[in-house]
C-alpha cells in the first residue's frame, strides 16, 4: 500500500540531505563547543541522550522500511514484517536469559501444565527418560491418569488403556524431557535443528514444529532456550502474525514459518515475551522441575 501510494517518488538524493545534515552537525558541534567552555546546562545531558536514542530508531526504522518495502533492491523477495517478527524472537531470547537457571538431575521429572481445548493437561516427563512419569487431563477422559513408561535396559513395559499390562514389555528408546548437550550458540543451534527435522530437509514448517518441539514439554536451560530463538530467526519465510490468542485466550504476538492460516504459530506475550503457547491451540501454563511424578510445584 504505501509502494502504491508513493508511487514513482524516488528517494532523496545524498545532494538534497546535505543542507539538513549541515545544520544536524553544526547544531552537534556547537552543543560540544559549549560543554568544553564549562558553561552549565541544567538536564540537558540527559534530555541529548534521548533525542540521540530517538534519531538512532529513527534511522533504524528508515533503514528497515527501505529492506521490506523495496525488496527488489536487496535482491529476492523479504517477507512482510520479517524485521517485526525478528525483533521479537530476539527479545524472546533476552527474557529466557533472565529465566532462573535450574539444572535438572537425572532422577527428576520435567512437569508442564498446559491447556487446550477446554482441558488442563499436566505431565511428568522422567529427564534422562528411563523413569516412569504420568499424564492427568481434566476435565478426565475415560482412562483418567495414563502412565508413562520410562525405557530401562531397551524395554519398556506395555501400556494398553491407562493399564499397565502385566509381564509384557516392547523395545524402546530412552526420550529424556531434559537435554543438556544442547547448543547454547545460535548457528549451532541451527545446525541442530537441520539435522533433527521432523520434515524433509530444509522445510520450513518442519524447522518451525522442531522449534515448538523443543519448548513444548521439554527442560531448556536458559542459554540453550535464548539460543533456540536467536536460531528461529534464521529459519526462512520468518514473519509476524499479529493480534492472535494462545489456547487459554491470552493475546499476544504469533511468530511462523508458513503462510497457511494459523498452524504452528507461536505466542509471545507483548509485553515479556515469554513463550505462552501456539495459537488458539495451547497454552503452557506452568513448567518446572520436580522429584516425584504427580508432584506439583
Amino acid at each position: 500500500m504505501v509502494r502504491e501510494l508513493n508511487g514513482e517518488t524516488p528517494l532523496p538524493s545524498a545532494d538534497e540531505l546535505a543542507p539538513a545534515r549541515a545544520r544536524l552537525l553544526a547544531a552537534m558541534n556547537s552543543a560540544h563547543s559549549g560543554e568544553e567552555r564549562g558553561v552549565v546546562r541544567r538536564h540537558r545531558p540527559a534530555r541529548r541522550v534521548v533525542l540521540a536514542s530517538w534519531a538512532a530508531a529513527g534511522l533504524a526504522a528508515a533503514v528497515a522500511a527501505v529492506l521490506v518495502l523495496a525488496p527488489d533492491r536487496i535482491g529476492g523477495q523479504v517477507p512482510a514484517a520479517s524485521a517485526d517478527a525478528a525483533q521479537v524472537l530476539h527479545n524472546a531470547a533476552a527474557a529466557a536469559l533472565r529465566l532462573p537457571d535450574v539444572e535438572p538431575r537425572p532422577n527428576q521429572f520435567v512437569y508442564t501444565k498446559s491447556r487446550s481445548a477446554g482441558m488442563t493437561r499436566e505431565i511428568w516427563l522422567s529427564v534422562d527418560g528411563t523413569r516412569d512419569g504420568q499424564l492427568q487431563e481434566t476435565p478426565a477422559e475415560e482412562w483418567g491418569t495414563t502412565p508413562l513408561p520410562g525405557c530401562r535396559g531397551g524395554r519398556a513395559v506395555v501400556v494398553k488403556g491407562n493399564q499397565v499390562v502385566p509381564r509384557q514389555t516392547e523395545p524402546c528408546t530412552p526420550t529424556p524431557a531434559y537435554l543438556p548437550d544442547l547448543p547454547t550458540d545460535a548457528d549451532a543451534m541451527l545446525d541442530y535443528l537441520k539435522q533433527n527435522l521432523g520434515g524433509e530437509p530444509g522445510d520450513p514448517n518442519a524447522m518451525g514444529k522442531t522449534v515448538h518441539d523443543l519448548i513444548a514439554e521439554k527442560y531448556l536451560r536458559p542459554p540453550a532456550r535464548a539460543a533456540l530463538f536467536q536460531a528461529a530467526v534464521k529459519i526462512p519465510g520468518l514473519r509476524a502474525v499479529p493480534d492472535v490468542k494462545d489456547g487459554a485466550g491470552r493475546p499476544g504476538i504469533g511468530i511462523n514459518w508458513s503462510s497457511e492460516g494459523k498452524d504452528g504459530v507461536l505466542v509471545f506475550d507483548r509485553d515479556t515475551y515469554a513463550f505462552l503457547g501456539t495459537a488458539d491451540t495451547s497454552a503452557t501454563l506452568e513448567v518446572a522441575v520436580v522429584d516425584e511424578a504427580g508432584q506439583r510445584p
